[in-house]
């Protein structure tokens, strides 16, 4: 979905709009990085300096309740994902580096469906190890 897209969508809810909250859920959709809070805190706070934490965790709140985000959970602290498609997020257990990886999971989920007799309705599927550069410094 495209940004337009989405601010109109959440402007028809009701939800207040900002440029502030704007450019929060163009960073959050548009970067292949996955991450903190304090992340996008830092680099929307470049251009507004005045937004504060608070803003980017209820902006994130909300993207992650219209399903726009996924939250991961890595050694405690969460992270966000725009790509909301399924596929694989590959996670360094050294830096915490998260990278995505598009593959088809449908083969996997209709096996296990058929072997556990579960109906699937969505999926996460990680896999940890160490990245290119951490695995050649230690």
């Amino acid at each position: 979905m495209q940004l337009e897209q989405i601010v109109t969508n959440l402007r028809e809810e009701g939800f207040r709009i900002t440029p502030q909250r704007i450019a929060i859920v163009d960073y959050v959709l548009s970067t292949e990085e996955h991450p903190s809070a304090e992340q996008i805190h830092n680099v929307i706070k470049k251009k507004y300096p005045m937004v504060s934490l608070s803003t980017v965790y209820k902006t994130l709140d909300l993207l992650r309740q219209k399903q726009l985000v996924k939250q991961i959970e890595i050694g405690g602290e969460a992270r966000f994902d725009g790509h909301t498609d399924e596929h694989i997020n590959l996670i360094c257990m050294k830096c915490g580096k998260i990278e995505d990886v598009d593959e088809d999971l449908k083969e996997i989920q209709v096996r296990a469906a058929r072997k556990s007799k579960y109906q699937i309705v969505k999926s996460s599927f990680e896999l940890f190890g160490y990245c290119s550069a951490c695995k050649t410094h230690s």
